[in-house]
């Protein structure tokens, strides 16, 4: 998309905020929905609730944060599950290096933050590691036992499919900030604030990525109530980052 199209876009989002904004405190769609907030801005824009690979309007990948949680919190750039790693490839990963759920123990759950900088201890007492390995254009998911011993190498992420993803989705960024009320158990929403980013560049996400700046977030776990409580459920792998290191990843884009 050419500048010209995208200041289109952003100055048509930024009318649908000011409208929105004017509306104060607005009712939350999804009130059960982790996404609840995100989900009613979407709405609220006129946009389908969907998971695609691509940003969610126009060119423009939206993402809404509260604006009382420390910047110190990740920000959900992707979800993207490895190159070689499909359904039952994500069965084995939970049940091979996953944990028994406290509340349901009989379903192994895997909730796991990885970075390429350090070697983290999991709960299965299984230690992983990020590899960013430039000769083979693929990032790695190293798997270690408590005796340091190398278990899985197998799982990997290939770059083209990292960078198709983020030229796809997550090449301009508005991030929208609201404040939440609740009223007799229902939460309502004010959107406070919306700014424009630009990405800078696909070095830059592989410097972050191999700096740990940017973590890759697993969270395979169980369905806690509803119809099916007790259910394995896959919320997905994502790559994240803070949003204090937000600015070293995308520049604002101010016309």
């Amino acid at each position: 998309m050419d500048e010209e199209n995208i200041n289109e876009t952003f100055q048509e989002l930024k009318k649908k905020f000011n409208i929105i904004k004017n509306e104060g405190f607005i009712k939350g769609i999804k009130q059960k929905s982790f996404g609840n907030s995100g989900l009613t801005f979407e709405n609220l824009i006129g946009k389908d609730n969907d998971e695609l690979q691509f940003a969610d309007y126009k060119g423009v990948e939206i993402k809404v944060k509260s604006k009382n949680r420390s910047n110190y919190g990740y920000i959900a750039l992707f979800s993207l599950v490895p190159s070689n790693c499909f359904g039952i490839e994500l069965k084995k990963l939970r049940e091979n290096y996953g944990y028994y759920d406290k509340d349901f123990p009989s379903v192994k759950v895997l909730t796991s933050s990885i970075f390429a900088n350090i070697c983290l201890k999991q709960k299965s007492n299984y230690f992983f590691k990020l590899y960013v390995k430039y000769c083979e254009k693929r990032l790695y998911l190293y798997i270690y036992d408590d005796k340091n011993n190398l278990v899985n190498k197998d799982i990997y992420w290939d770059f083209k499919d990292i960078i198709k993803t983020l030229k796809n989705k997550m090449f301009y960024l508005a991030l929208v900030k609201y404040d939440t009320k609740i009223v007799n158990k229902i939460k309502y929403f004010n959107y406070t604030s919306i700014n424009f980013y630009k990405f800078k560049g696909i070095d830059d996400f592989f410097n972050l990525l191999e700096n740990g700046l940017i973590r890759v977030y697993i969270c395979l776990g169980v369905y806690k109530s509803g119809n099916k409580i007790g259910l394995e459920h896959d919320h997905g792998i994502c790559f994240e980052i803070k949003e204090y290191n937000l600015l070293k990843l995308y520049e604002k884009y101010e016309k």
